[in-house]
């Protein structure tokens, strides 16, 4: 990919924001890793699809450093 193709990502507060971090979401939401809460969809709940991604790519997803 060429330098002006780079996708702007920041680190907001131990997390990963910007254009890049909202795109993975996105991504991530399509794939069914995520869905919105049932009782506030501005929400998001990890799916039993998300924890298995996530352990596979070796991420603990109840880790909360």
């Amino acid at each position: 990919m060429s330098e002006d193709r780079t996708l702007a990502a920041k680190c907001c507060y131990s997390h990963l924001g910007g254009t890049l971090g909202s795109r993975l979401f996105q991504r991530m939401l399509e794939l069914g890793w995520f869905e919105p809460q049932a009782d506030d969809p501005k929400h998001y709940a990890l799916t039993r699809r998300g924890v298995e991604k996530f352990i596979e790519f070796g991420v603990d997803p109840y880790d909360r450093r």
